[in-house]
């Protein structure tokens, strides 16, 4: 059987992307950019945007490919997540593996 995807595009008064939206909100704070570099997941920018589409991902249970082929197609959605430029795919992953988990949880959890 062939799965259906729908496309992902943001709800104003919806639950869940009012929670999204907090959480972006939260992402673009100076203390998360300050957190973020203190752990060295460094280009700051470009990891709160890889965050953006792996939470986005995360939230509503997307695989990542798919997370960022739809950011990259949908401007209403790039404009909910504050991300200007096309995201590379290979670049999400990358950045993904480029650190431990528990480096990333410590960062969140002391921001």
């Amino acid at each position: 059987m062939i799965g259906v995807r729908l496309p992902v595009i943001p709800v104003e008064g919806d639950e869940k992307w009012e929670l999204l939206r907090k959480i972006v909100d939260k992402l673009e704070t100076r203390e998360t950019k300050k957190a973020l570099a203190r752990y060295k997941i460094t280009p700051v920018n470009k990891a709160i945007e890889f965050l953006k589409v792996i939470i986005l991902a995360m939230f509503f249970e997307l695989e990542i490919s798919y997370a960022v082929s739809e950011v990259n197609k949908r401007y209403e959605l790039r404009k909910f997540l504050r991300i200007e430029k096309e995201i590379k795919l290979k670049s999400v992953y990358s950045f993904i593996a480029k650190f431990e988990s528990e480096q990333f949880i410590i960062c969140f959890l002391n921001s």
